[in-house]
């Protein structure tokens, strides 16, 4: 015996009331709880992506020595703690509009200058900003983040460096794949 497969075209040309009424409001009604669906999933995953908010004093030891001693006239507007791939890290706004992450550990591991703004001098490797003094002249480094073998730096023009801590090119990573 064969099978006979009823699809949305036969079942509408076997119950013409079906077609005219109840197939389209089905359509629209599928289309509505997938919007849904898309929508709720979309503010799940945010709210995962959101870091939880915490008080100034919660940071570590050596983090909020590195804000007083880079950034002595600033405040923090607000500081995160999130999971990261290593551990818990720590996400830092100041009321100029700079923002430092710092690892576990209150190292710094990424510093965006506040707008128009260079980073602080005293935390770019010598080697570095003789480099991009040379090479680069009237610009400065207004973001820097530790890379593994060395740094990253984003000039004033939005020029952007891989440089190791004697200031060469890094070498791109090989492989392409993840490491664990």
């Amino acid at each position: 015996m064969a099978k006979v497969r009823i699809g949305s075209n036969m079942i509408c040309r076997l119950f013409p009331n079906f077609a005219s009424h109840i197939y389209p409001c089905y359509m629209k009604m599928k289309k509505f709880f997938a919007t849904m669906f898309i929508m709720a999933m979309a503010s799940v995953s945010t709210c995962m992506m959101a870091g939880t908010p915490i008080n100034a004093s919660q940071l570590p030891k050596s983090a909020t020595t590195f804000l007083t001693k880079h950034f002595p006239s600033d405040k923090v507007r607000k500081a995160e703690t999130d999971q990261g791939r290593r551990g818990v890290e720590y996400e830092v706004d100041l009321v100029s509009g700079a923002e430092i992450d710092f690892n576990a550990d209150g190292t710094w591991k990424e510093v965006k200058a506040a707008h128009g703004k260079a980073v602080p001098a005293a935390i770019v490797p010598a080697a570095i900003t003789k480099y991009v003094n040379a090479n680069f002249k009237g610009l400065s480094i207004v973001e820097i983040s530790r890379k593994r073998g060395g740094y990253e730096v984003e000039l004033s023009n939005g020029t952007e460096l891989k440089l190791t801590e004697d200031a060469k090119p890094m070498a791109p990573r090989q492989g392409g794949g993840k490491r664990h």
